[in-house]
């Protein structure tokens, strides 16, 4: 499992959840066809910008991609890998480890490009009002994790579902 969170705590301390970032193995992505590809061809998503009115790409140490929307809805994919990881239900789980109050609401799994994975919905404390926190977790075969966060101080129902559509829009071409 993934060391305590880093480098998102001052800026968005409810995407903490993010596991190690500084240790993270960000590679670089670009942009063809309104598909966002991790330059080594392995994996890639929807721009969640075009998928979905309201999201504007923003710049994130730790993150492949990340995003927000004027009401302070916030979204990002993080992707390490470290060579052996638990289960996706455990991964999942050690994201909450840094968010303050976090209680989940609702959990399970979900299929992600023809992998489990596991959905977390959670409310957590940021700057002292609740927020909701949603996560999806994929583990590879090759120990490697792809985080989706969404965190949304306002108007999750209504985010919820845009992020859905881009989490989904996954693809990993990588062989298992």
């Amino acid at each position: 499992m993934r060391g305590s969170p880093s480098g998102w705590g001052a800026r968005w301390p409810a995407l903490a959840v993010a596991g190690a970032l500084t240790a993270a193995c960000a590679t670089p992505v670009t942009r063809e066809a309104e598909r966002w590809h991790v330059r080594d061809g392995s994996a890639s998503i929807a721009d969640l910008a075009a998928l979905e009115p309201g999201w504007e790409r923003i710049a994130s140490a730790g993150a492949l991609l990340a995003f927000r929307t004027a009401t302070g809805g916030r979204a990002a994919w993080v992707h390490q890998c470290r060579g052996a990881s638990a289960a996706a239900r455990a991964e999942a789980h050690a994201l909450l480890v840094r968010l303050e109050g976090a209680e989940v609401e609702r959990e399970g799994p979900v299929e992600l490009a023809g992998r489990e994975a596991w959905s977390v919905v959670a409310s957590a404390l940021e700057g002292g009002r609740r927020v909701a926190v949603k996560s999806v977790t994929r583990v590879s075969a090759r120990g490697c994790t792809d985080d989706f966060l969404l965190v949304a101080p306002e108007g999750f129902a209504a985010l919820e579902p845009g992020f859905d559509r881009w989490w989904a829009s996954f693809a990993d071409e990588a062989p298992a």
